[in-house]
């Protein structure tokens, strides 16, 4: 398929919606982002949003090309025509390699198997396949996609996945922060008032609920109290034109509070973006404590806990809201994901 061809073709939705169709055929290297979320965690919307703006700024003599979630196999089928030898194929980063998000899962096998030949990667993810014979099934059928392509690096967020990659896969692999830790946001001054919690209601989930009810009626002795979730309700989807809206409104919510008790791993690194005070909890198989204890611990107003005992929760919170939010600099520590995009 030639130039001419592509820019008449009318294009399948969620096929390069961040660049016109002229985008597709010039004369720069391509960087093809596949697996980009059209689904409502914002965590994974921040990620997308983060990638971009990683790829562009460091990087501007690429040409950065997304395709959706939705847009998977009529993606690949286009990007095969136009790809050339020097072009990089990347599979989205977040926490749905393995077992838990098939789906997802099955899409990230297609793209590795599809583009063998070329140099490829999957952005920083952790890594679960479930300790059961299903489990185990899945994970040879990604070891079998996976090792089809000897070009692919795979990216682990924290020292668990980093672990579990190299156990798990003949790939090359690498270690960096979440992709979200790379953005340099322009902080905003927010009046703050009361306690945000931010809580799943997924197959992570392992906060006791009962639990949770006793600690937000602690918090509601003394302050407002709210409850939400990092996965939108309102919404069904969020393509690519509406991201940043919905990752600023986020962002905006969790500034405006004094303290964010949550599970979410994503929660916390919006705190940290927002220098907000945060309790954080575990998952079901410790993404969130492990990128804590991996890059994060030195942070003076983030904590993470196992504790389920409002006694000793109430020293920690008075410590985190009492203290003057420090800076922490991890830039070096994404010099690995930089040093592939060069190479």
């Amino acid at each position: 398929m030639n130039g001419q061809t592509i820019k008449e073709k009318k294009l399948v939705k969620g096929i390069a919606p961040n660049v016109d169709a002229d985008a597709l055929v010039n004369d720069k290297r391509k960087v093809f982002l596949f697996g980009s979320p059209s689904y409502t965690n914002i965590g994974d919307q921040a990620i997308a949003y983060a990638e971009e703006k990683f790829i562009r700024n460091h990087f501007p003599y690429y040409e950065y090309i997304e395709i959706m979630d939705y847009a998977t196999d009529a993606g690949i089928e286009l990007v095969k025509e136009i790809i050339h030898e020097n072009d990089i194929v990347c599979f989205t980063g977040g926490g749905n390699l393995g077992s838990l998000y098939l789906d997802i899962e099955e899409d990230r096998r297609k793209v590795f198997a599809a583009f063998k030949n070329y140099k490829t990667i999957s952005l920083p993810q952790s890594v679960h396949f479930e300790d059961t014979k299903q489990g185990n099934l899945e994970k040879k059928k990604s070891q079998d996609a996976y090792h089809q392509n000897p070009n692919l690096t795979l990216v682990a967020r924290e020292s668990q996945t980093l672990d579990r990659l190299k156990e798990t896969f003949h790939s090359n692999v690498i270690y960096t922060p979440d992709m979200v830790l790379s953005l340099d946001i322009v902080p905003r001054d927010i009046e703050r008032e009361g306690v945000l919690f931010i809580l799943r209601a997924d197959k992570e989930k392992v906060t006791d609920e009962d639990f949770i009810s006793e600690l937000m009626s602690w918090a509601g002795e003394t302050t407002t109290v709210e409850r939400t979730d990092t996965v939108l309700s309102e919404v069904e989807t969020i393509d690519y034109e509406d991201r940043e809206e919905y990752f600023m409104k986020m962002l905006d919510r969790i500034r405006s509070k004094k303290l964010i008790i949550t599970d979410r791993l994503h929660a916390m690194i919006f705190s940290i973006i927002t220098k907000t005070p945060c309790l954080v909890f575990g998952n079901s198989y410790g993404k969130a404590k492990h990128s804590y204890t991996d890059w994060l611990e030195e942070l003076n107003f983030i904590e993470y806990t196992d504790k389920q005992d409002i006694d000793e929760l109430e020293q920690m919170i008075e410590r985190l809201l009492e203290a003057e939010p420090n800076d922490i600099d991890l830039s070096d520590d994404f010099e690995p994901l930089k040093e592939f995009f060069k190479g």
